[in-house]
């Protein structure tokens, strides 16, 4: 089966949505599919070498930017497209970009929904002549349905199936001011029609965003993201003293860093405990990064407080064999939790909210504890039953590992999404 897989990048950040992406592809080359992987807007971050058959990228950020600001841009010569797509200048601008909030991406993200309608066609018409020239695919999926204005053109120039994955677009939506959130759900809902699956992280969610879009239940599958675990051997000997928590993800208030600061000093300081606190990922928010080491200075934790920086795969690895426990206090309902299944593959137990994709994640494993959301002290209290039973809690962590295998394996993922789109072909040509 030839796939074409149309993945947004994250202006150069690791993300759970870009690690699902290439883990996904790398799943699909492995069964024998021919899979054409094309970056939008930024270069993928990607832990190891690119897969096969990842192209250049489209639709530069750079570029849909100034064609939606102003109309010269939408007229240009390739050349002067080439250039402000190179991948030096994409990254440069991926540094300025992080920072970008959903409130103030509203018009251009409806602009990218409208599709041929909207101020980013000609990109648009260039991505659908590179597929029609050389992938020629049997399927066409999308990263996530803000992209959907690319599915009314596709099947008409390809007339093929258009796949669109469901990753927390509503939140994103809804943080935009009005008139684009409304105008923006809607451009969705009409595009919706264009799309011949969508596919959601779990059952929970497909159902939240049929009414979401207004389409029907059954046409919004349930596939378990999944990681490769090969890339995360299990710690031989996990570390017990000083009790080390870890944190990896992007550092802004969603993620609950300062929460768990809040927990560590609730153990280190209230209770005299011998207990450390490791940080790794990019710093998104500087102003929420400045003010938990403000935190963790005041309530005496500079000493045991350590922040590693953003990690790549074998670094990710180091970190997460150098902890006792892992935590991941998120603010909102996780759809993905790769890291917080990253750390289960490696053998550690888990802290993590009664929310969200955990819920079933922790049912399905065993691998970890749920905690109320916004609790610092449940977070605590939950530390402090892992640091005192250091042989349950390493059950707990080689039940992890194992719930991984069985129930979020990269392949699992792969055979389950290859299953869907076989269906989606059979159905054509029959």
């Amino acid at each position: 089966m030839r796939i074409v897989y149309l993945a947004a990048g994250a202006a150069g950040m690791h993300c759970g949505a870009c690690a699902r992406d290439v883990t996904l592809v790398r799943g699909l080359l492995r069964l024998g599919c021919d899979v054409t992987l094309v970056p939008l807007y930024t270069p993928l971050r990607i832990d190891g070498d690119p897969p096969p058959g990842m192209t250049r990228t489209f639709l530069g950020g750079i570029n849909v930017y100034l064609q939606h600001r102003f109309g010269l841009f939408r007229v240009t010569p390739r050349l002067v497209d080439r250039l402000l797509d190179s991948r030096p200048l994409l990254a440069l601008a991926s540094r300025f970009a992080i920072r970008t909030r959903a409130r103030e991406l509203g018009p251009m993200t409806l602009a990218v929904l409208r599709g041929e309608e909207g101020s980013t066609r000609k990109e648009l018409h260039r991505v659908i002549e590179f597929l029609a020239a050389g992938a020629r695919p049997d399927v066409v999926c999308l990263t996530n349905s803000l992209l959907s204005g690319f599915a009314p053109a596709l099947q008409k120039r390809l007339s093929v199936p258009v796949v669109s994955k469901l990753q927390g677009e509503d939140a994103f939506v809804d943080e935009m001011p009005e008139p684009y959130r409304g105008q923006v759900r809607d451009q969705m809902r009409l595009n919706a029609a264009h799309i011949s699956l969508f596919v959601a992280p779990s059952d929970e969610y497909a159902a939240k965003m049929a009414e979401y879009l207004a389409v029907p239940r059954g046409k919004v599958a349930a596939v378990r993201n999944g990681i490769d675990l090969d890339l995360y051997p299990r710690v031989e000997r996990r570390v017990r003293q000083p009790f080390a928590v870890g944190h990896l993800s992007r550092l802004t208030p969603g993620k609950g860093l300062d929460l768990l600061v809040e927990a560590v000093r609730i153990l280190a300081v209230e209770q005299g405990r011998d207990v450390r606190l490791r940080a790794a990922g990019k710093v998104v928010d500087r102003s929420f990064w400045r003010s938990v080491r403000s935190a963790a200075r005041r309530a005496g934790l500079a000493d045991r407080f350590e922040y590693v920086g953003e990690l790549d795969l074998r670094g990710k690895v180091a970190f997460l064999h150098s902890l006792s426990a892992f935590a991941l206090p998120s603010r909102y309902a996780e759809l993905r939790g790769t890291a917080v299944m990253e750390a289960m593959a490696t053998g550690l137990p888990v802290v993590v909210p009664d929310a969200g994709v955990f819920q079933d994640m922790m049912r399905l494993t065993g691998g970890g504890r749920l905690v109320p959301p916004n609790d610092p002290r449940a977070i605590a209290a939950t530390l402090g039953q892992l640091m005192d039973q250091p042989e349950a809690a390493d059950a707990v962590g080689l039940a992890g590992r194992e719930g991984i295998r069985v129930h979020y394996s990269a392949a699992g993922m792969a055979e389950e999404t290859l299953r869907l789109y076989a269906g989606l072909c059979g159905d054509r040509r029959g």
